[in-house]
């Protein structure tokens, strides 16, 4: 891997940053992050803001132009290699090549591109990969997830009692975590294209999956149900203008059911099997969701991590036990310690009101190096 310099990482990282902003807001595409600089200033820097419109390079040059700087010989940092086809945009390829720029750093290759080294190579600009590789590659997680695995990077989610249930007996949740723990999670249920649950979930919390605050982004909101049992005098339904909501449903399920929730704007997706997870999350995939964030409930919870297809958790630990209850994962697990899936902290816990929150990643995943986690939670 090439070597970086200093200046290199800082403006890298200051791309990164940009990228944050963009989370949940670009799917299918990925959130990019832009800078360009010359003699270690920055002339120029965008983001791709919301899908369909221009990408971050183009915005970068746009701002160059805007603040009266020439882009000529600079030196572009961009969070993903430039595209190199004709989408809904341009080839920010050809933008950078109209430019004159002299170098382009990207943290990671686009595998879902051409190779841009060789483009740009052929108008004299030099190319170098790798720089803030392992920000950049939980960063972009999600929409590598998509096109190399063919699903987005899942992220389980439940708040839990220190004796590891989700609810009482009765079903009572309310709260188990902290009014600070309450606030972040919603707060972060932007950074993500959607979020999912089950349908038990959806009929016995009627929960409206909305973002914290008033005007805020809140992703899509999506329910697996095998018979698209979801009423229209539910949150969800009731919420609609808010965000769009979507089923997940078997095949066979009833002909009045989909109608109804068609007639409200539902859309509808139909899944061979819908308490298969695999399936579920290529469907979930085929939408063009990159990062999905599940919240339940326990059979939900339960047969993804069987199948092993969570990618990532967040966990919110309250500090109170209630000696039994509804545990995290409904069905049978392994039988043995070795058979069990082990984790590592993708950020340090963080201590919310009295809420513990842990958030982990797979060893084997995407996700890599969490020496220097990025932050991207605060805007």
């Amino acid at each position: 891997m090439a070597a970086f310099e200093p200046v290199d990482v800082r403006f890298m990282r200051r791309a990164l940053r940009l990228a944050t902003l963009s989370l949940g807001r670009t799917w299918p595409n990925p959130g990019v992050g832009c800078v360009i600089a010359r003699r270690g200033e920055v002339i120029g820097e965008g983001r791709h803001a919301v899908y369909g419109q221009a990408h971050a390079e183009v915005n970068a040059l746009a701002q160059c132009s805007a603040l009266g700087h020439d882009p000529a010989g600079a030196t572009v940092y961009v969070t993903l290699s430039p595209c190199t086809r004709h989408g809904r945009q341009p080839p920010c390829i050809d933008a950078l090549r109209s430019a004159r720029v002299a170098r382009v750093v990207a943290a990671i290759d686009d595998p879902h591109q051409d190779l841009a080294a060789l483009a740009l190579a052929e108008a004299g600009i030099a190319y170098q990969a790798g720089c803030c590789a392992a920000e950049a590659t939980q960063l972009h997680g999600g929409f590598l997830a998509r096109v190399t695995r063919n699903r987005p990077r899942l992220t389980g989610k439940w708040a839990m009692t220190l004796d590891g249930s989700i609810a009482t007996r009765t079903r009572d949740s309310a709260w188990i975590s902290s009014v600070e723990a309450l606030a972040f999670s919603r707060r972060r249920r932007r950074l993500f294209d959607a979020i999912m649950i089950g349908a038990g979930t959806a009929h016995q919390d009627d929960p409206s999956l909305l973002s914290a605050q008033v005007g805020e982004r809140t992703p899509v909101r999506v329910v697996i149900s095998r018979g698209a049992e979801l009423p229209e005098h539910s949150l969800l339904v009731a919420t609609k203008p808010k965000a769009s909501v979507m089923v997940l449903h078997a095949p066979d399920a009833p002909a009045g059911n989909l109608a109804a929730l068609r007639s409200h704007g539902v859309e509808v997706h139909a899944v061979e099997d819908p308490h298969q997870p695999l399936q579920v999350a290529r469907v979930l995939g085929e939408c063009g969701f990159n990062d999905v964030l599940v919240e339940g409930g326990a059979q939900v919870h339960g047969a993804f991590l069987r199948a092993h297809l969570y990618d990532r958790l967040e966990l919110y630990i309250g500090a109170s036990t209630i000696a039994g209850g509804l545990g995290v994962c409904a069905g049978s697990g392994a039988d043995l310690m070795r058979d069990a899936h082990h984790w590592m902290h993708e950020q340090p816990p963080r201590l919310l009101g009295t809420t513990v929150n842990l958030r982990l990643r797979r060893p084997d995943g995407l996700e890599v190096d969490d020496s220097e986690p990025l932050v991207v939670e605060e805007e």
